[in-house]
C-alpha cells in the first residue's frame, strides 16, 4: 500500500532496502514493474484528489487516467466516488474502459464503489476505446 500511496503523492519515487523474505521481495517486484507501466499518469498527469482515499492521475491528451484507492483503515471498508470527466479535462464524449469491475464510465462521469480489505490499496487503469 505504501508504494502506491508514494507513487499517487510523490513525483520521484526512491525505494531502499530489500526484505529477507522472497515472497515480499516478489511482491515489490511486481508492484515495480506495475508502476513502471503506468509512471507517465504520475510523473506528467495531473492530480485530481476525491478525497484522501481516492486519487485519480489524467493524462487528458491519451483520454486515459489512473485511479488509486486507499482503504486507510483496519476494516474491511466500501469506498465510493465520483467525478464528472469534464472536470479532468477528458472528453465526455469517449467510452473509457478498465479492466476490473466496481467502477464505470458512464454519461460523462466517471463512478467507483469498491470494497476493499483492511489497510490496502488498488490501482486501476482506465483508456478510451481507440486510443
Amino acid at each position: 500500500m505504501v508504494l502506491w500511496w508514494y507513487a499517487s503523492t510523490c513525483r520521484h519515487l526512491g525505494i531502499g532496502g530489500t526484505s529477507p523474505k522472497p515472497a515480499v521481495v516478489q511482491a515489490q517486484q511486481q508492484a515495480m514493474r506495475r508502476y513502471r507501466q503506468l509512471e507517465g499518469f504520475y510523473k506528467r498527469g495531473e492530480f485530481y484528489g476525491l478525497n484522501e482515499e481516492i486519487h485519480l492521475h489524467v493524462l487528458p491528451k491519451k483520454y486515459a487516467f489512473v485511479v488509486n484507492l486507499f482503504n486507510l483503515s483496519d476494516q474491511t471498508r466500501t469506498l465510493n466516488g465520483t467525478c464528472s470527466l469534464a472536470r479532468l479535462g477528458l472528453d465526455p464524449r469517449k467510452h473509457y474502459r478498465t479492466a476490473s469491475d466496481g467502477a464505470t464510465v458512464k454519461n460523462g462521469q466517471f463512478n467507483i464503489s469498491r470494497s476493499m480489505p483492511p489497510w490496502s490499496a488498488q490501482v486501476e487503469e482506465f483508456r478510451a476505446a481507440g486510443n
